[in-house]
């Protein structure tokens, strides 16, 4: 697959490496978010051909000594044979001493990459303080010296190296944490595809790279999903365990917590029920998986973050559908029948969009437009707005709001067959009054977004109403905007 959507990435390691003294760059994220493709991307690029590039793995501290120590010597150019065989240093900080020798001999920058830190640290929880005597007394004093330290599991990279109390805290000086792929990256992966289908495309994989990379390998969407992404050995169907099995122990509750959210159970006493556990200690299990950006917490636009209207869902999208559709259907995935399996997804993915991934990008498009200068007013905050009072309720997709000016754009989301009606537009109308703003007359637009567009009276009732109407190419085609302008600085409400 095509190395894209990550020129802010490539952007801050090019700052790092161009500086005049050493530096420490901690670059971490889930698995496989693309860390390796964009340092390996970052030196091809730039032809650093003898930069020092090692990766750990889950193998014990003796092994990944000898490891490092053998891929060193064959870095050292003051050695010209291959070390032996069994060759290893007697510590790591003898090891990390010969490293600064080593990058001592160069008069050019050189980048060093350990790939996935944190299995060192798991194995060696002494080895960040040890790199922090080794930083404070000879890595940083060295110019030429550009350390990389990377690592898939989130919770011990910000335990053991980011967070106040690690031995490396403050020794960075570039910190990127890699996330999923934005929604406009697809463009360019797929531009022989329709927009609906990158919408799937994107509900399925939730931007991460080597998921996207599985829809390349097909001409279809079904064909994929079938053939790749749920064929047995995928790594769609076994990444999840070991993410969760890698981070957390005795994960079995952890799971439950998240597949009760992934089947559509957002409110506490829900979740705790589905989960099969008391309302008290689901507040560990939820506290644990918002540290590691597994699940949110989402309140209506203008409410306390510490209400009680708060509900929960999965921020990881991938794990979204994993837990909402690929759970559901193991039995039959591991017994073949995945044209089954395959048709049933299909047929109750359109509503998951519909419900989630759609009305996630139209809050996107929302921020990314008021960023462009696209709307008639600057938005504060973008979310989405719900209240049950009295019997009576009310649910708006998308709420932009400017406090300051008393201004409001509030949005509907369809992801139906049908282009949207002028019923649907008037409604929209009529249930935002129950909206204490609007109600206390702040100035509110109206905007649709609609999958198959608009029919000739929604269209006339829109330009007679002054309404906004957003199809799917416009929606992408300011989502691509955005990425080429930099990023949003807009503040996100919870959503």
């Amino acid at each position: 697959m095509k190395f894209t959507g990550r020129q802010r990435e490539l952007q801050a390691v090019e700052r790092f490496f161009q500086s005049p003294e050493a530096g420490l760059l901690i670059l971490f994220g889930r698995r496989r978010v693309g860390k390796t493709s964009l340092l390996t991307h970052f030196i091809e690029s730039r032809k650093l051909g003898g930069s020092f590039y090692w990766m750990a793995t889950t193998h014990n501290t003796t092994f990944q000594l000898r490891d490092f120590s053998q891929a060193l010597f064959r870095y050292d150019p003051r050695f010209k044979t291959a070390p032996a065989a069994g060759f290893s240093f007697t510590s790591w900080e003898e090891a990390f001493n010969h490293l600064a020798d080593a990058v001592a001999q160069f008069s050019t920058p050189q980048l060093v990459v350990m790939d996935e830190f944190t299995y060192l640290v798991r194995n060696d929880p002494a080895l960040p303080s040890l790199l922090q005597r080794m930083w404070d007394h000879r890595f940083s004093r060295q110019p030429n010296f550009k350390l990389v330290l990377t690592g898939s599991l989130v919770g011990m990279m910000e335990r053991e190296v980011i967070s106040y109390h690690a031995p490396l805290y403050g020794r960075a000086t570039a910190l990127i944490r890699l996330r999923p792929l934005p929604y406009a990256a697809l463009l360019d992966l797929f531009p022989e595809r329709t927009p609906d289908e990158r919408v799937a495309i994107y509900a399925v994989t939730g931007g991460v790279p080597a998921y996207l990379n599985l829809f390349t390998l097909a001409p279809t969407f079904v064909q994929a999903l079938k053939e790749y992404c749920l064929a047995a050995g995928s790594i769609m169907l076994g990444d999840p365990a070991v993410m969760l099995h890698e981070q957390l122990k005795e994960p079995q509750t952890f799971e439950s917590v998240l597949s009760a959210v992934g089947s559509g159970f957002h409110k506490w006493s829900e979740i705790a029920a589905m989960a099969g556990v008391s309302e008290t200690s689901l507040s560990h299990y939820i506290r644990i998986l918002e540290e590691l950006e597994l699940i949110e917490r989402r309140d209506p636009i203008f409410s306390s973050e510490t209400g009680r209207k708060g509900q929960y869902f999965i921020h990881d999208r991938f794990l979204h559908f994993y837990y909402r559709f690929i759970v559901p259907h193991l039995s039959k995935i591991d017994r073949g029948l995945l044209d089954v399996a395959v048709t049933q997804i299909y047929e109750e993915l359109r509503a998951f969009i519909g419900t989630y991934v759609f009305e996630d990008l139209c809050r996107e498009w929302t921020l990314s437009a008021g960023a462009l200068g696209k709307l008639d007013f600057e938005p504060e905050l973008v979310g989405s707005y719900w209240r049950q009072q009295r019997g009576q309720g009310v649910q708006l997709d998308v709420v932009a709001a400017n406090r300051r000016e008393k201004k409001l754009l509030i949005g509907e989301c369809k992801w139906g067959r049908e282009p949207i009606s002028r019923n649907i537009l008037l409604d929209l109308i009529e249930r935002s009054r129950r909206m204490p703003q609007v109600s206390e007359g702040w100035q509110a637009q109206y905007i649709l977004f609609g999958r198959e567009g608009f029919t000739p009276a929604a269209r006339a009732a829109a330009q007679e109403l002054g309404v906004r109407l957003v199809d799917l190419l416009e929606l992408e085609s300011t989502l691509a905007s955005i990425e080429q302008n930099g990023e949003l600085q807009l503040k996100t409400a919870p959503v």
